[in-house]
Order: structure tokens, then C-alpha cells, then sequence
């Protein structure tokens, strides 16, 4: 872990360096910069995003899944941890700048065309509360296998070669339509019949069910216009195909409705156009294809897949990155990773993690968001079908089960709160950030003088060469910021390294 005192060297052949114009963060409850909304810059060649100063800006976060509505496969168990003001403190003291905030479409419309307000009001005070702390948020449609109503009922015996399904989140009951199906699986959570009927008819519209999701997505957008807390909008976790090729025109015109109905929402004056992103379906397929030319005209789009490289999967983290990177430089977007982690600490486990690290940095990619923050002891993820006691959960925090006992921050998984430039004037050209050592180098240009902003942690306060960068202590680490202009260089590392 990075816990000792850090250098700044800054070149001076390559920077133009001043006192920095911009308070520094911790002059407020926030330990970060003044939120501003965020847009998809793609005017100097390779899309980033910026802030309202044009800033390049890194999103680098955790999923934080307390509002999601889940199956529950033992009463004992809620599947959920509540996140409280603590939570919130210690996610911006790991030196993160977002969450990726899990909503669940059940909650949100349980009845058909009856919205929850009491479930709006939460989703508000989430925002809220991470931009009291200088956090912004993207909000998540989530799913995972269609819904929680596709769980198959402990009465059934499920035919050789299959088993009882689970239940997972998504889609409310009223939503849920599978024909009659066997809900039980030959495998995978998203294998069953009931569950790929439900797919099919939602992306051909049955009985309207499309046109729900994406009513429901203008109301959360209405909800939001003015926010700038909000850097963006998820569409849908992990879209499966469902039978046949019926996802193709389904899932095209969902996000090109879902679009719509956000940027009608934000069309009154004083509203913000907030991010849109895009995810590629459950198989890995590049969804933009699939996307309406006037969005993709109209830009303000994000590439937001999940790398579970050396993971979930046997597939090397590098390559996952570079196969999302090359859709996302064929689309013309920024690449943000809206999924990634470890479920087990181990050496192997920490090295994939610093991998990880050096090639998210090495592309530049416009941030990430570590799956999840907690999972609780009855979380499907953690629980069997049959109900029996879940083993303790490794996410970023450690949690006991039973009785949902936080262990606290998994300190193997510090690389994910590693230096890094929260805020870049003009564009970034390269970053590493080395895990190991401490180090972090970055090099950028700027036509115009502007305020880097640096996120790094550690226990001591550090000691800024020139002494021109300011240096204030936060929860966790330290903001630093420095005044830059044209091509720049920006070093950080430990004494005597």
C-alpha cells in the first residue's frame, strides 16, 4: 500500500507552473473538486471526458448495490447492507470520484405506470449523500437473469440434467412474462426457458413492456434534469440476447427510445445533458451496431462493458481491455469499465489487480467501478438455492456472514485507490501509476493554463517540489494541485525512491 510521504516533480522545461487558481478540496466537507456536470468531449481527437472547465476527468469508483431488490433465498438474510454516512466517507477516503449506484426497475415501478416515490426519495439521498463528499454518480438499471421472479418454485422437480434456478433483480413481476416456461436451468443463471421467453418478449414489446423500461428511465431523467451530481446513465446491466435474433431490432430500439426519453426530460432550461452509457449485451457483443445513428450523431455516449479478466474469467485482463477499446475507438467513444474485481485474496489475485491498474492507465480509459463496495450474506451472489448459510463475502470490504459483520477494506485491493489525476487541463498523453513503488508520472497539454488535480493517498502529509503545487490533507490521502500550461509533466513519488 502507498502510506508514506510523497515528492511532487514537476519539469520544468515542459510546465508552466502557478499557485493554483481553484481552492483546493478540503476547504469543504468535500475532499474533492467542486462537482460540475460531465460531457463527452470528442473535439481533439480520442473521446475523454471533461468537466465544465474542460478538464479531462477520471471516474474511478465502486458499485454500491443497497437500493437493489433482490430475491431472497432465506428470510435470515437480507440481501442487502445499508449504505450509511460512514460508507460514504470511507469510499471517498479510498480516494474514489464516483459510484455506480444500482437502481432496480421492480422497486421503481412495482405496479404498472405507478412510480415509487418512496424509492425515488432513496436514490436521491444516495446522490446526495456522495455529492456532499464530492462523489458523482451513475445510476445503474440493473438486472442480472431478467428479475427476481423467475426463481423456480421449491415444489418443482426440475427434469434430468437441469436444476432450480434462482431468483436474481431486474424486472417487476408485472413485467415478467414467460409463457409458462420451466424456469428451471441447464446451467448458467441466464440459461433457463422462462427466463429467455422474458428477454424475447420484452425486446419485442409484448403487452408494452419495452416501452415501460423506458418510460421508467424518463421519469428517473425528469427526476435528475438539474442534477450535475449525476455524471450519467446506465441503460441496462448486462443485456442477454434472449431467443433467436429478436434482441437485434429489440435491444436497437429500446436505446434509441430510452435516449429519446431522457433528452426529453432534460430539454426544459437549466437541465443538465447528462452521459448516456452503453453497455455490450451479456455474450461481450459490440452494441453499437445496435445504436440509433441520431445518438450516436448527437454524442455525449460512453462505452461502459465489464473486465473480469483473469477474474470470472480465464481470459488476461490486458486482452479483454484491448478488445473493449478498439469497439470503443471504433464508436468514437470513451471507454469507462463499469464492472471489475476479485472475489478471493490471493497473490495471484493482487498481481491480476496491478495489471489491471497499469493497463487501465496505460489507455488512458475514462475511469471504473469495482463490483461492489459489500455484498451481503443473503445476496444471491452469496447465497445457494436451498438457503444454506452463505461463507464470509469478499468484495472491496470484507463482510461476515452470517449477520452481515464488516470487516472493513480488503488492504490487498489497494491498487485500486492508487495516485491518480482527478482533473487534467487540456488532455492527458500518458499515466502510470505503480502500485509498488508509489509512483506516479503522468504527462498532458494545455493551450490554456488550468488546475490539475491529484488525487493521492497515504497517512503524511507531502512534500511539493516546486512549491508552487498546493498540498491539502483529506480523509485518506491528499488532494494536490497544481497550475499547468502547455505540454506538462507531473511527477509524484516517496522520498529518497
Amino acid at each position: 500500500m502507498i502510506r508514506r510521504l510523497c515528492t511532487i516533480v514537476v519539469a520544468g522545461v515542459l510546465a508552466t507552473l502557478a499557485v493554483g487558481g481553484v481552492t483546493p478540496a478540503g476547504a469543504t466537507s468535500s475532499p474533492f473538486p467542486p462537482l460540475t456536470a460531465l460531457r463527452v468531449d470528442r473535439s481533439g481527437g480520442t473521446p475523454i471526458v471533461v468537466d465544465a472547465a474542460g478538464r479531462q476527468t477520471l471516474l474511478r469508483g465502486v458499485n454500491v448495490n443497497s437500493l437493489g431488490d433482490y430475491w431472497q433465498a432465506n428470510r435470515r438474510y437480507p440481501t442487502v447492507v445499508p449504505v450509511t454516512g460512514a460508507d460514504w466517507d470511507r469510499i471517498a477516503a479510498q480516494g474514489f470520484d464516483s459510484v455506480r449506484v444500482l437502481v432496480s426497475w421492480s422497486r421503481l415501478e412495482p405496479q404498472r405506470d405507478r412510480y415509487d416515490r418512496t424509492y425515488l426519495a432513496r436514490i436521491r439521498a444516495a446522490v446526495a449523500a456522495a455529492k456532499a463528499r464530492g462523489i458523482s454518480t451513475i445510476l445503474d438499471m440493473h438486472q442480472d437473469a431478467w428479475g427476481k421472479y423467475i426463481a423456480t418454485p421449491r415444489s418443482t422437480s426440475c427434469p434430468e440434467g437441469t436444476e432450480p434456478a434462482k431468483g436474481w433483480d431486474g424486472a417487476p413481476r408485472w413485467a415478467t412474462l414467460t409463457a409458462g416456461l420451466s424456469t428451471c436451468t441447464p446451467g448458467g443463471r441466464e440459461s433457463s426457458p422462462a427466463a429467455q421467453e422474458a428477454w424475447r418478449a420484452f425486446y419485442a414489446n409484448d403487452r408494452g413492456i419495452r416501452d415501460e423500461l423506458v418510460a421508467a428511465w424518463g421519469f428517473l431523467a425528469r427526476a435528475f434534469r438539474t442534477e450535475p451530481a449525476i455524471a450519467g446513465y446506465d441503460l441496462l446491466n448486462e443485456p442477454n440476447h434472449g431467443t433467436g435474433d429478436a434482441f437485434r431490432d429489440g435491444l436497437r430500439v429500446f436505446y434509441g427510445e430510452a435516449i429519446a426519453a431522457i433528452r426529453r426530460a432534460e430539454r426544459p432550461a437549466g437541465s443538465v445533458d447528462h452521459m448516456i452509457l452503453i453497455e455490450p449485451t451479456i455474450y461481450g457483443q459490440d452494441p453499437f451496431p445496435l445504436m440509433p445513428r441520431s445518438a450516436m450523431a448527437e454524442g455525449n455516449i460512453v462505452f461502459a462493458p465489464h473486465n473480469y479478466g483473469d477474474s470470472i474469467t480465464s481470459i488476461p485482463v490486458e486482452g479483454l481491455f484491448d478488445y473493449y477499446q478498439s469497439i470503443a475507438t471504433k464508436a468514437d467513444v470513451p471507454l469507462w469499465i463499469g464492472e471489475y474485481g476479485w472475489f478471493s485474496v490471493s497473490d495471484a489475485n493482487t498481481a491480476a489487480l496491478a495489471r489491471y491498474a497499469a493497463k487501465e492507465d496505460a489507455l488512458l480509459a475514462a475511469g471504473s467501478s469495482w463490483w461492489q463496495w459489500r455484498q451481503a450474506c443473503g445476496d444471491p451472489h452469496s447465497i445457494g438455492y436451498d438457503g444454506a448459510r452463505p461463507d464470509d463475502q469478499v468484495h472491496f470490504q470484507r463482510n461476515g456472514c452470517p449477520g452481515d459483520v464488516n470487516g472493513g477494506v480488503v488492504p490487498e485491493w489497494a491498487c485500486a485507490s492508487r495516485a491518480y489525476p482527478m482533473r487534467s487541463p487540456g488532455r492527458l498523453t500518458s499515466l502510470t501509476s505503480d502500485c509498488t513503488t508509489g509512483t506516479m508520472r503522468l504527462t498532458g497539454s494545455a493551450d490554456a493554463p488550468g488546475t490539475l488535480v491529484v488525487w493521492y493517498p497515504g497517512p503524511q502529509r507531502p512534500v511539493a517540489h516546486p512549491d508552487a503545487a498546493r498540498t491539502v490533507r483529506v480523509r485518506g490521502g491528499y488532494v494536490v494541485s497544481v497550475r499547468v500550461r502547455g505540454a506538462y509533466t507531473v511527477e509524484l513519488r516517496r522520498p529518497g525512491a
